[in-house]
């Protein structure tokens, strides 16, 4: 049996683990776990690939627009992963901007932007800029890539079996190697509690939610849909947005699931045709592609970063929602500073100088009020 030693061992290849493996490398010696065979198989691999800014509250826009510069000029002078496409939220009840970005739409500018809309019964209609759609895979393969240059070990489908810790560090045994760490990294997405448990560690009530996208042909004018913007509304019950040759629509559903491969359902499916049809009249005669995924959240809806104190040298790095993509540079950045016991310029301020927000202590102080009552 060999026998390796590590500064930190990195639980979970997604695109939290890379974006924490990317920052962290430099200062940390690192190994990345991943149980699936392939990189991006669960949350990050089937996302919709949106940077809106705007979309999850302050904290999340902070981290969005931090991320960003990584965006648009990665690392080694690879290709933009950001390709610019404005978003026009929309509602039938009056609401405020999104953001300060956002200006007003008249309903004549709306069916020049989008032609496929329904105006009649909208009462909010705002155009945000400096949004558009990320090259997912592209920034994960990125990020890893960052890791592995300065060192950081990667190994695909394995099962860590997790021996414990001896008073100095922790070990884990995968087939016939025995690995050894300072710090161990939760970044298993929204199997997180579930690794906490394997820890012996009451869950800290993370609750993956699955969320379903359906692609089907465009309405006429073709050309003008699918030039057209990003459309969003901002009571957060559905968008749709050019993907390729197609139309991409979630119908936003919010489906609380076990961890697991997510598979979209009927109801689902026919729910984003309804409302499809109810925003725009369209109704598509086939679904050309389903898909489903998971987005973990804490209850309060911020992420997850920091040490977790009822363990020894136990980092928490989860619950991005469907905010990871977005925010992944800036908050792998966030939290190589919270483990170091650090700050960078590219994430001062997030969060006004509050990583307690973040800490997963939060979350296992609450629960503890909880059963005490």
């Amino acid at each position: 049996m060999t026998s390796q030693v590590y500064g930190a061992i990195i639980l979970g290849g997604g695109l939290a683990g890379a974006a924490l493996a990317a920052a962290l490398s430099p200062r940390v010696s690192l190994l990345i776990l991943e149980h699936e065979t392939h990189l991006g198989h669960h949350a990050s691999g089937r996302s919709t690939c949106m940077f809106i800014p705007s979309y999850g509250g302050p904290i999340i826009a902070a981290l969005a627009e931090a991320s960003r510069p990584y965006f648009e000029a990665p690392p080694g002078g690879a290709a933009s992963l950001l390709r610019p496409r404005d978003v026009l939220h929309i509602s039938r009840r009056p609401n405020p901007a999104p953001s300060a970005k956002a200006l007003p739409v008249s309903p004549a500018a709306i069916h020049t932007l989008s032609p496929m809309l329904k105006t009649q019964g909208l009462r909010s209609a705002w155009l945000e800029t400096g949004t558009g759609e990320l090259d997912a895979v592209g920034l994960h393969q990125s990020l890893i890539a960052t890791a592995m240059r300065h060192g950081a070990g990667l190994r695909l489908g394995v099962q860590a079996q997790m021996l414990g810790h001896d008073g100095k560090i922790w070990r884990l045994r995968l087939e016939d190697e025995e690995h050894c760490c300072s710090a161990l990294i939760n970044a298993t997405g929204a199997w997180a509690d579930e690794t906490a448990a394997a820890l012996g560690l009451p869950a800290l009530g993370l609750t993956a939610y699955r969320r379903t996208v359906v692609l089907v042909d465009p309405p006429e004018p073709r050309p003008q849909v699918l030039a057209g913007p990003i459309i969003k509304d901002l009571e957060d019950r559905f968008y749709f947005r050019p993907f390729g040759q197609d139309l991409l629509v979630c119908p936003c559903d919010e489906t609380p699931s076990p961890p697991t491969d997510a598979q979209p359902e009927t109801g689902d499916v026919a729910l984003a045709v309804a409302r499809l049809k109810q925003a725009t009249g369209y109704e598509p005669q086939q679904i050309k592609h389903r898909w489903a995924g998971l987005r973990s959240f804490a209850p309060d809806r911020l992420p997850v970063i920091g040490w977790d104190l009822r363990a020894p040298d136990l980092f928490w790095f989860a619950g991005l929602g469907g905010y990871g993509v977005q925010t992944a540079p800036a908050a792998g950045r966030l939290a190589a500073d919270l483990f170091l016991g650090t700050e960078t310029p590219a994430t001062r301020g997030i969060g006004g100088h509050n990583p307690q927000q973040f800490s997963p202590m939060r979350l296992a102080e609450r629960i503890l009020r909880a059963t005490n009552v």
